[in-house]
């Protein structure tokens, strides 16, 4: 029995919170797979990672938070099913690196794109990014094939146990607190430093790299901001669980902060649609755009539905009033 409000609490977040956020996120993530095949961003290699990153988002979101959903009112299938314990798990974990390692690729993709060197910027194209895109897919998941192995049911907890806990606290840290957004940090540099020595003939094309290196560096920032919270609460787990002394208050305390830490690392398959609509002009135009041919479309059926009511019913007056100037003739 619960001896504090929080496990309650975090059954409302799930239920309204997360409810928010899957619904925007899945949105969010819709609209992007459509604006980043629009021909505005289609020409560009960078529509590769940020179509794939969205698909990924996508998936990463139906995979993760769909079965938070079903635990409101039926039983957790995690404690009872230790192939569930296993995949679900697993399958998050390479989702959740493919989103932010094709982030990472991104960035690459824009550092050779704005080299004055011919070589290094003809690496910026369509078939190196599909190449990127696969290597990344194959790596992330070779690289959390160690989740399903070692993972286990005790009791009625789904998880790590023993020295592999402090190994997968460890290994979360390297994988993806420190790398990624080290990668991303270090490209989005170069990148930066290449727009500045480019020259004034090139503004147009300058620009166009500032409005899409935004978009990126606003991905980059949501990655460090989601990243530290989970990696220090692994952290802390990780140091204390040899503690078996915890009182009920203690670990209903861990377990909200751990939700938490959770929601927030949910933020970055959420947000990338809404932050490129508030830092990218080009993107924010194109989707208004966008927006306004679909309304088009709708509009004219309904300016061709009413005209015909319009002319049925002046039909309908005019048959009315020839019936009684009849009847009158034949009363005369």
């Amino acid at each position: 029995m619960a001896t504090t409000n929080l496990p309650y609490m975090q059954q409302q977040m799930i239920r309204y919170g997360m409810s928010t956020y899957f619904g925007l996120g899945l949105a969010g993530n819709i609209c992007n797979c459509i604006m980043f095949t629009r021909p505005l961003y289609r020409q560009t290699p960078s529509s590769i990672y940020h179509l794939s990153d969205s698909i990924f988002a996508l998936f990463h979101l139906i995979w993760s938070i769909s079965p938070l959903f079903y635990t409101l009112n039926y039983p957790d299938l995690q404690k009872q099913s230790i192939l569930y314990c296993k995949t679900r798990l697993y399958g998050s974990h390479v989702l959740a690196l493919l989103v932010r390692y094709i982030i990472a690729c991104a960035c690459l993709d824009r550092f050779f794109a704005t080299r004055a060197d011919v070589r290094l910027r003809s690496l910026s194209s369509f078939k190196m990014a599909t190449i990127l895109v696969f290597v990344t897919c194959i790596v992330c998941i070779l690289i959390g094939i160690h989740i399903p192995i070692l993972m286990e049911i005790r009791g009625t907890i789904c998880g790590m146990f023993g020295i592999y806990k402090l190994i997968y606290a460890l290994y979360q840290i390297l994988s993806v607190s420190i790398l990624p957004p080290a990668l991303m940090i270090v490209f989005s540099a170069l990148t930066l430093r290449s727009l500045h020595q480019r020259h004034g003939t090139q503004e147009r094309t300058k620009r166009k790299d500032r409005y899409l290196l935004r978009m990126i560096i606003a991905e980059v920032l949501v990655t460090i901001f989601t990243s530290i919270p989970h990696s220090s609460n692994l952290i802390y787990g990780a140091a204390t669980y040899y503690n078996i002394n915890k009182s009920t208050q203690r670990v209903e305390l861990e377990s909200f902060l751990t939700f938490i830490t959770q929601f927030l690392i949910y933020l970055l398959s959420v947000a990338p649609f809404y932050l490129f609509i508030c830092v990218s002009k080009p993107f924010r135009n194109e989707f208004i755009n966008l927006l306004v041919k679909c309304l088009n479309k709708c509009m004219p059926r309904q300016n061709q539905i009413m005209p015909m009511n319009i002319q049925n019913n002046t039909t309908t007056v005019n048959g009315s009033i020839t019936l009684v100037q009849a009847t009158k003739r034949h009363f005369n």
